[in-house]
């Protein structure tokens, strides 16, 4: 009867897993174009699945940053065409002008997750100003920490080191007693 059970269970398994690795059977692919509409930057991304526009499919735009991607906007379903229309910001920093923007489909009941991406020139130079790197500031290096964190570090420092020495003369001032007696 164990067996049986058993064999019951991995038949329920097996079958759950294929009909839900089954369920995204569909493949789309996005295709991502960029205007300059009067003074907005507009990406559009055009969903094709077998060669026929995709609508009302989620679709999400970010921008590669250094660690993950920035979201820009909401999800945005595509239309009757198959496109979904973004408002690109004007003002994300960007070291040398250029902007890595991603489109993708993910977590759809119907089509696969799908990933495009473009670069343009879209970004906001960002010019770093160096000119007070010689100052004393909180994150500089040995020679430019404030002097107050300097101070207060010795005093620790000494405060510490004056503890022990005390400790090491009671030690001593202790065994000199017991000799005397």
């Amino acid at each position: 009867m164990k067996n049986c059970n058993w064999f019951m269970v991995t038949c329920f398994m097996l079958l759950f897993s294929m009909a839900t690795s089954f369920a995204q059977d569909k493949e789309a692919k996005i295709t991502l174009t960029f205007e300059k509409v009067d003074s907005l930057n507009v990406c559009k991304a055009l969903v094709v699945s077998d060669g026929v526009p995709v609508k009302d499919v989620s679709v999400k735009l970010s921008v590669k940053r250094l660690y993950s991607n920035l979201p820009v906007g909401d999800a945005i379903a595509t239309d009757s065409t198959g496109v979904a229309t973004f408002e690109v910001p004007q003002d994300i920093p960007s070291r040398n002008g250029k902007l890595f923007i991603f489109a993708n489909i993910s977590d759809d009941e119907v089509y696969m997750n799908a990933e495009a991406s473009g670069e343009v020139n879209w970004g906001t130079v960002v010019v770093s100003d160096n000119s007070n790197v010689k100052e004393r500031s909180i994150s500089a290096g040995r020679n430019a920490a404030p002097i107050y964190f300097i101070v207060s570090s010795l005093l620790v420092i000494g405060l510490v080191w004056g503890f022990l020495i005390y400790a090491v003369l009671q030690v001593f001032k202790i065994k000199r007693l017991g000799s005397a007696n």
